[in-house]
């Protein structure tokens, strides 16, 4: 599968994988930060911005695909993930550490829905409400999930809010994303402790508050962990600046 891509900037490649119902671009606003020290790499996801759903945004699939383009990148790439794009990233470098140099999680968590064992996830009820919601009414389903994002956030949502005319992703992909929130559970599949790694969390997180994120600091030995006290789920939104900074001080 050929997920639409865009790169620009110099230095080391940095792969960036966005979140559910966004798109490559939601990284523009950082990027300003990024390429006078990295190549970056943006890929749109099944289903949104201009990659086609075609086969859908089913776990296995996206997880060899993106293994495959991080393959032909030429060089073992950085790999940033930020929420959904951070589960993928996370699966990706539990299977194949070998292709990449360094883990960077934002806003991410091993697991997105509550459980008996982790309480640190979105309801079941509440994904099973996006679900419902999404077949009825897609583009009103996901301007709530975008307010969820950015609540109690201010800069980022001023940020979110030029990008609410965007394009609908497909609703098929958008559902099957849903499903890997809902589903997958990564605690058990991490990555090897010697895969430099660097988690990013706001503790203003709305989705995935930051005990997830403290989870697994403890569980990857080695990894470093910075918290921003009043930032939501999209700290490169936020925080762009001190999101930059962290990250190249984490690489020296």
């Amino acid at each position: 599968m050929n997920w639409a891509r865009q790169a620009g900037g110099q230095g080391r490649t940095l792969v960036l994988l966005h979140g559910w119902g966004m798109e490559g671009r939601v990284f523009d606003p950082w990027l300003a930060y990024l390429t006078p020290h990295f190549r970056c790499v943006r890929y749109d996801l099944p289903g949104h911005g201009a990659t086609p759903c075609a086969a859908g945004l089913a776990w296995e699939g996206s997880v060899t695909a993106l293994a495959a383009l991080l393959a032909e990148e030429g060089e073992s790439p950085l790999l940033l993930g930020w929420s959904l794009g951070g589960l993928l990233a996370l699966g990706l470098a539990a299977r194949r550490p070998d292709l990449l140099s360094g883990l960077i999680l934002m806003a991410a968590s091993p697991v997105f829905r509550q459980r008996p064992d982790w309480a640190w996830g979105v309801d079941a009820a509440t994904l099973a409400g996006f679900a419902d919601a999404l077949r009825l009414d897609p583009e009103g389903t996901r301007q709530r999930f975008l307010a969820l994002q950015v609540m109690n956030d201010p800069q980022a949502r001023q940020q979110l809010n030029a990008m609410r005319g965007w394009p609908l992703p497909d609703p098929r992909c958008l559902a099957d994303g849903l499903v890997l929130l809902r589903d997958e559970d990564l605690r058990q599949e991490l990555p090897p402790p010697n895969l430099p790694t660097l988690i990013l969390h706001g503790e203003r997180d709305r989705i995935v508050p930051a005990a997830a994120a403290q989870w697994l600091h403890d569980a990857l030995p080695g990894s470093r962990y910075a918290s921003f006290a009043t930032v939501g789920h999209a700290p490169f939104l936020s925080a762009p600046a001190e999101c930059a900074r962290i990250l190249l001080e984490w690489l020296a």
